[in-house]
């Protein structure tokens, strides 16, 4: 069964200044800091946080769902403001799912305003329905890295 998740939030923020983080290759430690609460650690263990790059990463047990898995940016769209990572190994890939991946699309509605698009997209073998429960496309990463921007600015200004 192949299925998708996915969630919109519109930000008074230009898509050039949230897409420079999304597509930052600082990302995997920026995240874990925005974030506290949910990860334990992302660890790179190939690349340099540019397309192809192979994460590791560990949610804190206080998470529901899997808690460990390896996945790899497959696609950094610089020109359509795309990201794409898919899990590759461990996590949801254990528990029935033969593909799951994140996309992020942060699409541009003027000067100062963008929608942040996060889609789940995964398929989940026949027996295992039920653990798509798991899935989730909320807004904590979305409002986090927004949360980063607006604060940058206003240092930015005051500097």
């Amino acid at each position: 069964m192949r299925a998708q998740v996915w969630s919109e939030l519109e930000v008074s923020l230009s898509a050039d200044d949230i897409w420079a983080v999304y597509s930052s290759p600082d990302l995997p430690r920026l995240i874990v800091e925005l974030i506290p609460g949910f990860f334990q650690s992302i660890d790179v263990l190939q690349g340099d946080g540019t397309q192809g790059t192979i994460l590791g990463i560990t949610l804190l047990p206080t998470n529901s769902g899997p808690l460990v898995w390896k996945e790899q940016f497959t696609t950094i769209d610089h020109t359509n403001r795309i990201k794409v990572v898919r899990q590759i190994e461990g996590g949801f890939l254990d528990i029935g799912f033969t593909l799951c991946e994140n996309i992020f699309t942060i699409t541009s509605r003027g000067p100062n305003a963008c929608t942040i698009r996060t889609t789940i997209s995964f398929d989940v073998n026949e027996g295992f329905e039920s653990n798509t429960s798991f899935i989730t496309a909320n807004w904590t990463m979305a409002r986090a890295i927004v949360d980063y921007v607006v604060k940058n600015k206003a240092n930015q200004a005051t500097a």
